[in-house]
């Protein structure tokens, strides 16, 4: 007896999914945190979010992926199944500078939008039109201070900054919210900036945000937080979100940065 034929076929209906959103998210191996703090800020009904993760190498003052953007981004949904392509490493898009990483998204798949924690902070800022910040990272020294010239080049001045000195994701991951308050006061007690920009997607800051912002009297701009800003308003999605900071709760209009490279 052909097997074929005893096999029964049915008619599955099928229910397309009611995201009005998706966003392809490339995490690194190491960051225990941002993937969470960025899919938290998200409204589960209506955006969806593609996780995958790569091993890289940031030691020497460099960055690179162990293998290529193209390679990560091919673990991802093929192309037509997601709209904008989140890089979630701030320190990697500083060091390569942004029209590299933004070139090296393009390339791994050509036709979508694209940002990273520092290519959203950027963004964010100037949509709040804060020039004057404070710098609060937690990196070694040598990492920190590549954070300086890279805000005074997109033309943003540095009031204060400081850091915790932590080498690891998981170290960074631990940081308790006490240290971190304790710390953004610090760099506002004597000069007032327009905002404070907390570096790092392992840093567990997103829960906090709203506390913050209450304490210290001035937005707080995060590198999970702003790239989903970011993310979001690039793949069309409008509405405020609460309980992130009043960069979210305010509804996210198109400003013509959309950053949809050619490759």
């Amino acid at each position: 007896m052909d097997e074929q034929n005893c096999t029964t076929i049915f008619e599955g209906i099928t229910t397309p999914s009611k995201a009005v959103a998706r966003i392809g998210l490339i995490l690194l191996s190491t960051d225990e945190v941002g993937g969470d703090a960025f899919t938290s800020i998200m409204p589960a009904d209506e955006v969806t979010v593609f996780t995958t993760r790569s091993a890289y190498n940031h030691s020497g003052g460099g960055f690179s992926l162990e293998t290529s953007f193209a390679d990560v981004v091919n673990t991802l949904p093929p192309a037509g199944r997601f709209d904008v392509l989140a890089f979630g490493c701030t320190s990697a898009t500083v060091v390569m500078g942004m029209k590299s990483l933004l070139s090296q998204l393009a390339g791994a798949r050509a036709g979508m939008k694209y940002t990273s924690p520092a290519v959203a902070a950027v963004a964010a800022l100037q949509h709040l039109k804060a020039k004057r910040i404070a710098l609060l990272t937690p990196y070694e020294l040598a990492l920190h201070g590549s954070f300086l010239p890279f805000f005074r080049e997109n033309e943003f001045e540095i009031t204060t900054h400081g850091t915790f000195g932590k080498s690891t994701d998981a170290e960074i991951g631990e940081l308790h919210r006490d240290s971190i308050f304790s710390a953004a006061n610090a760099l506002i007690r004597t000069v007032l900036p327009d905002a404070i920009f907390i570096s790092c997607t392992a840093t567990p800051i997103v829960p906090h945000i709203n506390s913050l912002e209450k304490e210290i009297g001035i937005p707080v701009i995060t590198s999970s937080q702003a790239m989903a800003w970011d993310a979001l308003r690039l793949a069309g999605y409008r509405k405020p979100i609460s309980g992130f900071g009043r960069l979210l709760a305010a509804e996210r209009l198109a400003d013509g940065c959309a950053r949809n490279i050619s490759s």
